[in-house]
């Protein structure tokens, strides 16, 4: 991978919907090398895909928190039970696996302060292999979605 390819990345990172053309002229190349650049990343497994991003205040979601899980039975039977339980959650949209003092982070979005409460107490606290949680508000955050590819 070169420049080229990571001009490429960066740019798709910023918006996935650019046309070929509109991408060639970002990173100094003409459409059909560029294009073929883009199916060699997406054949290497470089590139995986291409989603949207969601406003989730436009769904009702206004609050978004940090839940860090540690899990009192660890091994791979706490973590299947944790996984299994929290697998299909909507509320959930991203689940990391990490080390330190806690064994997850949780980036939840719900639309209240009841629902966080019903969603902690209900879901998470009610999964056998869970021991503590922590919740910690978001006030704000600030992507860097090109990070590292420069």
């Amino acid at each position: 991978m070169d420049a080229i390819d990571r001009r490429i990345i960066g740019q798709l990172m910023r918006d996935g919907r650019m046309s070929n053309l509109e991408l060639a002229e970002m990173v100094g190349l003409s459409p059909t090398p560029c294009s073929r650049r883009i199916k060699q990343l997406e054949e290497a497994g470089v590139i995986t895909g291409y989603a949207a991003q969601i406003n989730p205040a436009a769904l009702g979601l206004t609050l978004s928190v940090i839940v860090s899980v540690k899990l009192g039975q660890h091994g791979p039977d706490g973590h299947e039970q944790f996984r299994r339980a929290i697998r299909d959650r909507p509320e959930i949209s991203e689940c990391l696996l990490i080390t330190g003092a806690a064994d997850y982070l949780l980036r939840v979005w719900v639309a209240d302060i009841e629902a966080l409460r019903e969603f902690i107490t209900n879901t998470l606290q009610a999964v056998p292999a869970v021991a503590e949680t922590s919740t910690m508000l978001v006030l704000d955050q600030a992507l860097y979605p090109a990070a590292g590819i420069r």
